[in-house]
């Protein structure tokens, strides 16, 4: 006979492993899959989450407890390292969100950070959701958030205005072309 292991990673526990002959394996496998379920629904973050999806617009994702399984989907680094900007997304809540960090000392005095919304991928009419001005000593700040399933979304910082879209898809004045060329900021790639 031969000897097998069967290993179960768990989110909390690190990984479990179950050593046996080869007539045990099937048994082992599923005794594993068993624990490891109820492990997981003893620890899953769903009972703390206030919102999901549509419910999440203009929420804050930590007192929603969004941020409990907040994963980074793309970050924008200035290359002195001043200032970074992270487009943000939960599983749980399916909701995103912009977050925002500088360096005290070497950050511009004024420091916007902005989650760019829009339905349509290729463009549309956007809609912004900012932190407003980063008040003098404070680090970081994020936005509210947005529903992740019926939206493109990027995350930008700019010091012009709360308001102000450093990377514009395409600005349309009186039926010109008014689009600017990147300015006072940065952005993540539409997601």
């Amino acid at each position: 006979m031969r000897h097998v292991s069967v290993c179960h990673v768990s989110d909390n526990s690190g990984v479990m492993c179950v050593h046996g002959i080869r007539r045990w394996g099937p048994a082992a496998v599923a005794l594993t899959l068993l624990a490891g379920a109820f492990q997981g629904i003893q620890a899953s973050p769903a009972a703390a989450v206030g919102c999901f999806r549509a419910t999440c617009s203009g929420k804050d994702p930590i007192d929603m407890g969004c941020d409990d399984d907040a994963e980074l989907l793309q970050q924008v680094t200035e290359l002195d390292g001043s200032v970074v900007i992270r487009l943000m997304w939960s599983y749980m809540c399916q909701g995103v969100w912009a977050k925002i960090s500088r360096d005290l000392d070497t950050s511009p005095d004024y420091v916007y950070g902005t989650l760019w919304t829009t339905r349509d991928p290729e463009g549309g009419v956007q809609q912004a959701d900012t932190t407003g001005l980063l008040a003098d000593g404070v680090a970081g700040s994020y936005t509210k958030m947005q529903n992740w399933k019926k939206t493109s979304a990027k995350a930008c910082w700019n010091d012009v205005d709360a308001q102000y879209d450093p990377m514009p898809l395409r600005y349309i004045v009186n039926n010109n072309d008014a689009s600017m060329p990147t300015v006072h900021g940065s952005c993540t790639d539409w997601l």
